[in-house]
């Protein structure tokens, strides 16, 4: 394998544009091939970086010179680019969640195994600084025994009415944080329990707000908010939280409260900082952070931060939500 990296990126949306920026920028990678259903997202990001603009899922996968792909489609339709990357020998990076079912999630991972590719799901957040740091102060005992766990990520009305027919605030929201709530933890769930509200999308069809209760195997307990209802007016369009109390102490993180804000005579935002932000004409941030780590797992056969089971376990929740929302009780894991 070359010192340079080769990737192809699949899907062009907002997170697919920012790994192809990303993969052309990093000085040990290169984007080599983009493809999207939609031929002029293909098109233009071809001609800005480049590079082959694939017809194709396979044109794209079999351009000379790629290594790993970026799956960054639609989170219905991560099986077929997943599996379709794994049995041409490539190593796969999908933004989360994994899957909407755990038969596809099951798939992808079984594809990856066989092939002996690297599988990591972009679980971004896990590379967040602040996260990061709160994790080392738990890991260190500064917390103690963990009694609760609280979490919360808000987002503005636009996004819950942008994407609430292709996915469901609890993957979409709620897979951070139940993917961080575990890892802070560190012990699985035995029951979930939740209750949801539908008022500014119930024409729609659609959950505005998720509250779910958690039990742990350790005894911990948890509590997860996840809303895209917020009005648009707001400064920032992410309101999050994430609160660990234990028998010694307690961390707290929050996200959404920056220290910049811009305002106008219209509003006021707080752009972000922490996950995508340019800097001397070059993005840098979380996400840059977690492929250059899902890079050097590739160039050196390290495993990563977020394994496949560790990526399988949110969708389990995540699935386990919506049983508990149809059943109305409690449900059971383990």
């Amino acid at each position: 394998m070359s010192e340079i990296l080769g990737a192809a990126v699949i899907g062009l949306g907002m997170m697919g544009q920012r790994h192809a920026r990303i993969w052309a920028e990093l000085p040990g990678t290169r984007l080599v091939s983009v493809h999207d259903l939609d031929a002029q997202l293909t098109a233009q990001a071809a001609q800005a970086y480049d590079v082959v603009g694939a017809a194709s899922l396979q044109e794209a996968l079999g351009a000379p010179g790629v290594d790993m792909v970026s799956v960054c489609t639609d989170d219905r339709y991560h099986l077929e680019p997943c599996v379709a990357a794994a049995q041409a020998g490539k190593h796969v990076l999908v933004e989360k969640p994994l899957a909407l079912n755990l038969a596809d999630a099951d798939a992808i991972i079984a594809a990856c195994h066989g092939a002996g590719v690297t599988l990591m799901v972009g679980h971004v957040v896990r590379f967040d600084p602040r996260y990061q740091a709160a994790k080392q102060a738990i890991d260190a005992g500064e917390v103690g025994d963990i009694i609760h766990v609280y979490g919360r990520r808000n987002n503005i009305l636009a996004s819950g009415r942008r994407i609430c027919g292709r996915t469901s605030v609890a993957f979409f929201l709620g897979s951070h944080d139940l993917d961080l709530m575990r890892w802070f933890v560190g012990a699985e769930v035995v029951r979930v329990y939740a209750e949801s509200s539908r008022k500014a999308l119930a024409d729609v069809g659609a959950d505005d707000t998720i509250y779910t209760l958690l039990k742990y195997d350790n005894g911990a307990v948890g509590c997860l908010e996840t809303c895209w209802a917020i009005p648009e007016g707001v400064p920032n369009t992410l309101d999050a939280r994430l609160e660990v109390i234990g028998t010694a102490g307690r961390v707290a993180v929050r996200v959404g409260d920056e220290s910049l804000e811009i305002a106008s005579q219209d509003r006021a935002r707080r752009p972000d900082i922490a996950y995508g932000p340019i800097v001397c004409d070059l993005q840098h941030g979380a996400l840059r952070t977690q492929l250059e780590h899902f890079a050097d797992c590739v160039r050196t056969g390290c495993p990563p931060l977020i394994s496949p089971s560790d990526a399988r376990a949110a969708v389990e929740l995540c699935v386990a939500i919506h049983q508990s929302l149809d059943a109305g009780m409690p449900v059971a894991l383990r």
